[in-house]
């Protein structure tokens, strides 16, 4: 029978050069086996941006696999930088924090200012977890606009036949363009 050993968990080692990451696999072996923590090889993973140096990397004599993409503390991660993935990922997670508040947006005892506090703090939060980190497009920004426009009109029982504009749709839920939002995350 095996003892329970511990695991280090949630590392990500980054290096420009081949034998840098080579020589930082080699340190952090060592010193986890120094404090009694144990790297699953299984779990390691390996990725690769702009190079053309195509060796392998091993840990504890195995080869260590290498992905075109992975979720790292809850983003996506990919060589080209994964913005694209990360913001398609975050649109699905806030929509499905948005569909789990149905009881919420149906309740008619909770004013639409409550509502919008509510949206605010659930969804738009879960929407923009890590924008600090996306390479911003005039696509991407659409996309996320697109995405916050069509839940607000739907909390507000604004119809497309209503004819109310974005600009409109924004001022009356107190909201500002996701591209501001996202600007000024950046900037703090």
């Amino acid at each position: 029978m095996q003892a329970n050993k511990a695991v280090a968990d949630d590392m990500c080692l980054l290096a420009q050069r081949f034998c840098d990451m080579e020589e930082k696999l080699e340190r952090l072996k060592e010193e986890t086996e120094l404090v009694g923590l144990h790297i699953d090889i299984n779990k390691t993973k390996g990725m690769r941006v702009n190079t053309s140096n195509m060796q392998t990397f091993r840990l504890q004599e195995t080869e260590i696999e290498e992905f075109g993409s992975f979720v790292y503390l809850g983003s996506v991660v990919t060589e080209s930088g994964g913005t694209e993935e990360d913001v398609t990922s975050r649109i699905k997670k806030a929509n499905g924090v948005f569909v789990q508040l149905n009881p919420v947006w149906r309740n008619i005892n909770i004013s639409k200012e409550v509502k919008i506090r509510i949206f605010n703090t659930n969804v738009k939060s879960v929407l923009l977890y890590v924008c600090e980190t996306w390479k911003t497009t005039n696509q991407i920004t659409r996309r996320l606009q697109i995405f916050l426009n069509k839940c607000l009109r739907q909390r507000m029982n604004i119809k497309w036949t209503d004819n109310i504009t974005n600009e409109e749709l924004r001022r009356i839920t107190h909201q500002k363009s996701i591209e501001n939002q996202v600007k000024r995350r950046k900037w703090n």
